[in-house]
């Protein structure tokens, strides 16, 4: 098998918008409802990305063969002395898409931005570490089962010395792309072409996922970066690693197209109903809690338990903005009523707010 070489974008002559044309729609119809949901939440916008977030960073790790859950991830985040490197790379992979979401004001999506992010993944002692942080691979690789040789791979992408051209070409279409397709369409061609290239050693279908919501909120799509699709794509995986396969013949491209959009619609719909189900839990336990503790603190205390449904007393009076003691105090109530529960630990006691985690698991 010979190294792959990528059609130059734009592609216009191997796309056909008709094949997807109601999936498209759907799509948008269901993005732009998400986007005024978040916007009329009774919770700060902010508070509810970050559990989506944090679940997108577990979901896209997933994908890639981590086994870590949701709340090993959230006490990792309160207490990092344990080494967990599995928690490690999720935890990364947020914070990669923070910072691609703080930099967008004052750089393009662009080379720069990539080995930026992909040096942030691979930091912290994960694996991969090893494998050229925050640089384009200078040797060939190749993709295939575990053991694979190049004879065996399934695929190989570029020869290392074309990766820089075929780059430059994507970062081009990326911020001038030269045709008149919509952005969820732009993006699924723009996610494909990138893990073709394949231009680093590791970690390329992470960067390639944190790629999707950037591109999508700096074409003003979306509010900020809030629109994971990875738990859908981790759920169809394997129809997701053909199709993408498939666009590595001209004809594979519309196929590929139509089930990303899909993809989009399925987390879209899915996100909607979370934030239906959310807004419902906050009004029920806040009306709850307020009528337990006597005090303005407790919307603070509560929307802040919904940004870190696992946490410490130091976390969440930090988040409130509430004293240590006071903080205690309203805990030991909330936990009493069975709203939320401990772990019972006489130090570093941990908080579970389990009504939180069910909707978010």
């Amino acid at each position: 098998m010979e190294p792959f070489k990528p059609l130059e974008l734009p592609i216009k002559e191997y796309i056909d918008p008709l094949e997807f044309y109601n999936e498209l729609i759907y799509a948008n119809t269901n993005v732009g409802k998400f986007q005024v949901m978040l916007k009329k939440s009774k919770i700060n916008e902010d508070f509810l990305i970050t559990p989506l977030s944090l679940q997108e960073a577990l979901q896209s790790t997933k994908i890639e063969g981590t086994q870590v859950t949701f709340d090993e991830v959230l006490e990792f985040d309160i207490d990092r002395k344990e080494k967990n490197d599995d928690a490690q790379e999720v935890l990364n992979y947020y914070e990669a898409l923070q910072y691609g979401k703080k930099i967008l004001s004052r750089l393009p999506i662009s080379t720069r931005m990539f080995k930026k992010l992909h040096k942030m993944l691979l930091s912290g002692g994960v694996r991969g570490e090893s494998r050229a942080p925050g640089e384009y691979r200078s040797i060939q690789n190749f993709i295939g089962p575990e053991g694979c040789t190049m004879k065996t791979a399934t695929f190989i992408p570029p020869e290392p010395q074309s990766v820089n051209l075929y780059m430059s070409n994507l970062e081009k279409y990326i911020n001038d792309p030269k045709d008149d397709l919509h952005p969820l369409v732009r993006v699924a061609i723009i996610h494909a072409q990138f893990e073709s290239i394949h231009p680093f050693l590791d970690g390329n279908g992470r960067i390639g996922r944190i790629l999707i919501p950037l591109f999508l909120y700096d074409e003003n799509l979306i509010d900020s970066p809030n629109l994971f699709i990875s738990e859908t794509l981790e759920k169809d995986k394997h129809k997701y690693y053909r199709l993408l396969n498939g666009t590595r013949k001209k004809d594979g491209w519309n196929l590929w197209i139509k089930f990303f959009l899909e993809s989009v619609n399925k987390q879209a719909l899915k996100n909607i109903n979370i934030i239906n189900e959310i807004d419902k839990l906050y009004e029920k336990d806040l009306e709850q809690v307020m009528n337990l503790i006597n005090s303005t603190n407790v919307v603070d205390l509560i929307k802040s338990m919904f940004r870190r449904p696992i946490f410490d007393v130091k976390t969440i009076s930090s988040l409130a903005g509430i004293p240590d003691s006071t903080c205690r105090r309203y805990l030991s109530i909330l936990e009493e009523e069975r709203i939320i529960y401990s772990d019972n630990k006489v130090r570093n006691r941990k908080y579970y707010y389990y009504n939180l985690l069910d909707l978010l698991r």
